[in-house]
């Protein structure tokens, strides 16, 4: 449930980065956004998250996006957001098992199993989980109990602003990932 690279560090370590992650994810779930629409938004939780897993494992990803979005959430309240810790934290913890579980190396490698975790990520967190709680939360406390929409329609309109965001925060690991690749304080220790 954590990387070698992880688990070879001190405790005084282990705790600094996991502490810098959840800054991280913080910044990125409360500060660090780009307003696309009256209640869309653009940030790079998938980003941390991503980053989190990959390096640390998936247990640590897990809980960088369980607290960032958390502690995000008591520093900017807004509507349902709380149980996107849970959502945050589950997209962390398939990253870090998707890139961690598969050892293949190469830059090739690197960037498949980067392409196979945010396609899973995408499917389960974004489109599944996600999109069916928050249409529930809607249809609880927007709409008062009445359906106004069928669920996929919408999914439809729901997956084309997040299709936005989730390319942006690929494009964003991908740039960054042959860096983080190259880390010393992260290569296999053992």
């Amino acid at each position: 449930m954590f990387t070698r690279a992880f688990r070879s560090m001190s405790v005084a370590k282990q705790i600094a980065f996991m502490a810098i992650f959840v800054a991280l994810a913080v910044a990125a779930n409360s500060v660090i956004e780009i307003e696309i629409g009256p209640s869309n938004r653009i940030t790079f939780s998938y980003f941390v998250c991503f980053f989190a897993g990959y390096l640390l494992g998936p247990l640590p990803g897990f809980l960088v996006g369980f607290l960032g979005d958390g502690i995000g959430f008591l520093i900017k309240p807004t509507g349902v957001y709380w149980f996107n810790g849970i959502t945050l934290g589950l997209f962390g913890f398939l990253s870090g098992l998707i890139m961690n579980g598969i050892r293949k190396d190469g830059r090739g490698w690197l960037y498949l199993k980067a392409s196979i975790a945010f396609l899973v990520c995408f499917i389960v967190v974004t489109c599944v989980v996600n999109s069916i709680t928050n249409y529930y939360y809607v249809y609880l406390f927007v709409w008062n109990g009445v359906y106004k929409k069928a669920f996929w329609a919408w999914l439809a309109g729901r997956l084309s602003i997040q299709s936005i965001v989730f390319v942006v925060n690929v494009v964003a690991c991908f740039l960054v990932l042959p860096i983080s690749a190259r880390l010393k304080v992260f290569k296999d220790n053992g």
